[in-house]
Order: C-alpha cells, then structure tokens, then sequence
C-alpha cells in the first residue's frame, strides 16, 4: 500500500475515533493521537494547525460524554442523529427521513463487497458515521473502488449536512471543531493532494 494510501486510511480512522462515544479509553487513544493526525492532515494537504484547538478542547470527559449523548443518542429530542439515511433527500420521498433506507441497504451490500459486516453484538445500524468511517478506512487499504463508491454515494453526499448542524448545535468546542474539520478531511481523502 502507498504512503498516500496509507494516509487516507489513517485519516479515515481518525475520524472514526473521534466521532466514536468518548468513553475513557476512547478519550486516550484521542489523546495519545494528535502527533499521527498533524502528520497525517499535512500528508494530506490540509492544515494540521485545526487539530491544536480540538485536542484542547478535550478538557472534561464527563462534559464530551454528555454532549455526545445529547448531540447524536437522546433520550428525548436527537438534534444530530448520526445515521445515512435521516439525512440523505434523494432518495425515495417515503424513506426520507426514516432510518433503515435505501441508502442503508446500499452501504450494507457495499460492506458484504468487503467481506465486512456489523458486529452482531454491535448497538449501531450499518449507516451509523463511525461504522462507515471505519469500513472507509478499511477500504482504502484493500479496494480503491470500493472506498472511492462509499466516499462519493455515502460520506461525501450526508456527512457536510450533518457537520454544518452538529456546528450550529454543539455547545462543547470540541465537536464544534470536529464538525469543521470533517468535510475538510473527507474532502482530502477522496481527492489526495488536492487541498
């Protein structure tokens, strides 16, 4: 695998950890990352500089816990539900707005195309941000076709929608930042050097 290729993955693979639940551990993977993301968001021609706010912003766990579980799990109103298919408007007028779409579907055989597939044990649908993330970062190391299909029919048409509401509504900096730093980032994976 390419350097480049490489990268794209790595990239991929941050951002899965990053949008993931802050849990303890997850938290210090976060922490013990930014000197691999810097490399890796130079690698790819954007500006390592954002990351050195969204890693200082990593104050209180029990805060991103709680703004996490306000932002993408409830209870009550879900401002940012991290799900393909609630954001997706292209599809048939019926399925928008409902989880488990043919946009779901699609993303499903794409993983089978992979030989990927939801934990059984898993608490997310397959249209879950982080669950594709990781089968892009996945991708990029084992078919170019497949990651260039799940970036161009997936990420890229929803994930911009959901960052720019994640921005409006977050009231922690962090994923303020991180909803910032998505796009950029998944721009620069699907079009390397072109930032």
């Amino acid at each position: 695998m390419s350097a480049v290729a490489v990268d794209r993955a790595l990239a991929a693979q941050l951002l899965a950890h990053w949008w993931s639940r802050p849990v303890p551990e997850e938290v210090a993977v976060w922490r013990g990352g930014w000197l691999d993301a810097a490399d890796t968001a130079r690698s790819l021609g954007c500006c390592g500089a954002d990351l050195v706010p969204l890693a200082a912003a990593l104050d209180d766990e029990a805060e991103l816990l709680a703004e996490y579980e306000r932002l993408f799990v409830g209870p009550g109103r879900v401002p940012c539900p991290p799900y393909e298919a609630l954001w997706r408007d292209d599809g048939k007028r019926l399925e928008q707005g409902r989880l488990m779409s043919a946009a779901t579907s699609s993303v499903t055989r794409l993983y089978r195309s992979l030989d990927l597939a939801v934990r059984r044990d898993a608490h997310e649908l397959p249209d879950h941000l982080v669950v594709e993330l990781e089968a892009l970062a996945y991708a990029l190391g084992e078919d170019e076709q497949a990651a260039d299909e799940l970036l161009d029919e997936h990420l890229l048409r929803w994930v911009p929608k959901l960052s720019a509401t994640v921005e409006r509504e977050a009231e922690l900096e962090f994923y303020r930042l991180l909803a910032r730093l998505t796009p950029t980032w998944l721009a620069a994976i699907a079009e390397p050097g072109s930032q």
